[in-house]
């Protein structure tokens, strides 16, 4: 089987089409939707792209599999391959290590070797880093979505008789946004959440943080549409080169064949806790991303939507189902392939989810209800509690603290947080704790400039 696996930095789905946007941003990956199935409850498991991608490469909870941050934090991941070679024992094999041992070709095409992340970098038969020249590496390194699609369809070409597993990930619509005024002025009359107000701008405006409306030049409504703009045309950037992809899938007629999955990393916050442009705490402008499956022809899909709690750890057990493969032993995610077949089966009443830059943050979600609990808020102290409840069927945009009022319900979701935490843990420190404990990534950064 040939899998295509794309993985887009920061996106949200709100902002797109298939999820109800009312912009164009995203017309190929919508198309997909048509062919498979699109996940609406769908959460990054641990958030940001570190402990993101652990999740899903490991099919294991940051919890469990060590990485709850970015930095020297996340570097080791809590597996015997990290410690003594032990590369034979299957309980611990990684998604491209089980391709990789069932002699599938697994190639990568990243920007995120930027992270010090060893035990991304060894797992892929080849592995591919596009690097922007020295003069125009200014912020991290910011490959454009043009270079990683040449090279991810240089390696489809290469391998188009063979099974393969292509991971693709663009960085694109991350910050910086650097489309051109014809790409923006498509998108200069964003449709405008309700949040934040304008007296909450105005309040942000006073506050000496990071990523605050101040820091990132936003005075008003009207700026914060101007940022929005920019952010919908770096994802209609992004979606034009997955459709460079799904074409090339088309003519060389293996797109039947082929499973596509499109996913984030996490979201972006334009606002959630005073912060723009950023992703620094477990809001659902964070945590929520789009997940879509596109199954191969002749397996059974029911195509559409699905409502079910889910998150990217979730992904790699999928995808080795629908290759009849046995996943490892400690991934701890669940087969989404009976749903996405529309069958009806149990399925799990909450998730759990955890962010860990700037601050350290873990989060139990249900069907209505999500409980916050801040190990480590950061520079947010004053305006982040340590224990928040929110109604998320009448407050989606968490502006109202219900902790007070609901007692009952903290109680109930405080002793099922215990229990999934007593169920996933590894057997090291609680990696997110240890992060609040030492300060999450990204803390000093912000605090010293």
């Amino acid at each position: 089987m040939k899998i295509l696996h794309i993985d887009i930095d920061s996106l949200r789905p709100d902002h797109m089409g298939a999820y109800g946007y009312e912009q164009d941003t995203t017309p190929h990956i919508d198309a997909l939707v048509d062919d498979g199935v699109a996940f609406t409850s769908a959460y990054a498991a641990n958030s940001p792209c570190m402990p993101s991608r652990a999740g899903t490469m490991s099919g294991r909870y940051g919890i469990h599999n060590g990485v709850a941050t970015h930095g020297r934090q996340g570097r080791i991941l809590n597996s015997p391959h990290m410690r003594d070679n032990e590369r034979y024992d299957r309980s611990w094999w990684q998604l491209p290590e089980l391709f990789f041992n069932n002699r599938v070709q697994t190639v990568g095409v990243s920007s995120f070797p930027r992270h010090p992340a060893p035990w991304f970098y060894h797992l892929w038969h080849e592995y591919y880093q596009p690097q922007e020249p020295a003069e125009e590496g200014a912020y991290f390194q910011t490959p454009e979505a043009s270079e990683i699609t040449d090279i991810a369809l240089e390696c489809l070409d290469e391998n188009l008789p063979d099974d393969i597993y292509l991971y693709v990930q663009y960085w694109n619509p991350h910050t910086p946004y650097t489309r051109s005024k014809k790409e923006v002025a498509e998108f200069e009359d964003p449709p405008m959440p309700p949040y934040p107000t304008k007296s909450q701008i105005e309040d942000h405006l006073e506050w000496e943080k990071w990523r605050s409306a101040a820091q990132v030049d936003i005075k008003s409504r009207a700026d914060l549409a101007e940022v929005l703009a920019r952010y919908d045309a770096e994802i209609k950037h992004v979606d034009k080169h997955v459709g460079r992809l799904i074409e090339m899938l088309r003519q060389n007629e293996i797109y039947d064949e082929t499973l596509v999955i499109v996913t984030a990393d996490h979201g972006e916050e334009f606002g959630e806790n005073g912060l723009y442009s950023e992703h620094g705490t477990v809001s659902e402008g964070t945590q929520r991303i789009p997940l879509i499956f596109k199954p191969p022809a002749g397996e059974s899909t029911d195509f559409g939507f699905r409502n079910h709690l889910t998150t990217n750890v979730d992904l790699a057990p999928t995808i080795a189902d629908y290759c009849g493969l046995e996943p490892p032993a400690t991934w701890q995610g669940d087969s989404l392939r009976p749903i996405i077949a529309g069958d009806e089966i149990g399925w799990r009443d909450h998730i759990v989810v955890e962010h860990g830059l700037y601050t350290a943050q873990r989060a139990i979600r249900t069907d209505r209800w999500k409980l916050v609990k801040t190990y480590n808020a950061g520079m947010w102290g004053d305006v982040i509690d340590e224990i928040e409840l929110y109604d998320m069927e009448t407050d989606q945009w968490e502006q109202t603290d219900l902790s007070a009022d609901h007692p009952e319900v903290i109680e109930r979701l405080t002793a099922d947080m215990a229990v999934w935490t007593e169920q996933h843990e590894g057997r090291q420190e609680d990696a997110l704790k240890k992060a609040a404990r030492e300060g999450p990534a990204g803390m000093k950064f912000v605090r010293d400039g």
